[in-house]
């Protein structure tokens, strides 16, 4: 089973959108829009309306989640006295504190901390200078359009799966760009900032295994301000269970004034009885030389329909494949296959974008551990 996160879902093709300097674009990216994620085998925290710590958590996120307790005018007063910005900062709200009912004080301040960040982010990627002064008409529907996904999404902060609760953290700021840099693209361009909108996944719990699994799973911004280069970071789960957690990072950055966003994919997945990232042998028990070939074969075969349906030419060098298709931070694990993530510009031209190999179990099964953590199997 596929966990997206919200940012997935909110497109229609299922891709995460790329990075977008205009006014609306940095404002849905500053919005750093909330997942979810995995699964594995301890019994999940519940909370009830007399459990403490559930109370204690759903208080610290109430108090973040709400603007208007901070006074003001300009900004915070849109948000807590507009019409239509009011009802979608309250349902934000409510979403956030039914979410950290779940979860712990500590993943709750994170949760809190986030939410607070966000409010900022939505501010100076929108434009607004000074948040005591009033908005205009552009400014309020910029704001109206973060609210409004992140209001989609806010009930998605936490799930519980598979025995274990989920958490997403989430990293937003914004830094305003100098009037001599805005200026260079017109009144009218909406670019007002650089941007970090990254999120990756947290499990509930305090275990060495999970405490390892949430170090692994943390994600950082790649540039400075000084680089002028906004950021997304998104996440999606390819496979969650007792023994293993397999997570596709989506990396896509953008730079003032560049052509086009460059992106990357990565994986990160962990076996659960250690912590530990998946290995070549926790997957394969043959003779390296014996499945590297098998898995090879199966990847360029698959690649040259890819590209040819793509109106490429399959001209695909030995190097590149063995460089992608055989390194483990390219696998992602689902219950019926080995997946190949090839990122853009790996393999191909950037204009036919990345692909991905599924290798189904079975036809590896010859090949594989015995004792290799489920749903990877022998047939």
């Amino acid at each position: 089973m596929w966990f997206t996160n919200a940012a997935n879902d909110d497109e229609d093709t299922g891709m995460a959108a790329r990075i977008s300097l205009t006014r609306t674009g940095a404002a849905c990216t500053a919005a750093a829009l909330l997942a979810l994620a995995g699964c594995g085998p301890p019994a999940p925290r519940s909370s009830s309306a007399g459990d403490d710590t559930g109370a204690t958590a759903q208080a610290i996120v109430e108090a973040a989640a709400d603007p208007c307790g901070a006074g003001g005018g300009g900004y915070l007063a849109a948000l807590c006295g507009d019409p239509e910005l009011a009802p979608l900062v309250g349902e934000i709200k409510s979403n956030l504190v039914e979410a950290a009912s779940a979860i712990s004080a500590e993943g709750a301040q994170q949760l809190a901390e986030g939410q607070k960040a966000w409010i900022e982010s939505t501010r100076v990627s929108c434009g607004i200078a000074d948040a005591r002064v009033p908005l205009t008409a552009p400014q309020e529907e910029c704001v109206k359009g973060a609210l409004s996904s992140r209001a989609r999404t806010a009930g998605q902060a936490v799930q519980q799966a598979g025995g274990y609760v989920f958490q997403t953290v989430e990293i937003n700021r914004a830094v305003a760009l100098p009037a001599e840099v805005t200026a260079d693209f017109g009144p009218d361009s909406g670019i007002f900032a650089v941007t970090k909108a990254i999120r990756f996944p947290r499990i509930e719990g305090d275990t060495p295994q999970i405490r390892r699994f949430n170090e692994l799973m943390q994600q950082r911004p790649a540039y400075g301000v000084q680089d002028q280069t906004s950021e997304e970071v998104t996440y999606k789960i390819a496979y969650a269970g007792p023994e293993l957690v397999s997570v596709r990072f989506s990396n896509f950055d953008m730079t003032v004034g560049a052509a086009h966003p460059n992106d990357s994919e990565k994986v990160v997945t962990v076996v659960m009885a250690t912590g530990e990232p998946l290995k070549e042998t926790d997957v394969f028990a043959a003779p390296p030389a014996r499945w590297r070939a098998e898995v090879l074969r199966r990847v360029r075969r698959s690649l040259t329909t890819q590209i040819r349906a793509a109106g490429g030419s399959p001209e695909i060098s030995e190097t590149d494949l063995a460089d992608t298709a055989l390194k483990v931070k390219n696998w992602a694990v689902t219950e019926e296959a080995l997946v190949v993530v090839i990122p853009s510009e790996t393999i191909g031209p950037r204009a036919l974008g990345g692909f991905e190999v599924k290798i189904p179990w079975a036809d590896l099964a010859p090949l594989l551990n015995p004792q290799a953590p489920a749903p990877i199997k022998r047939a």
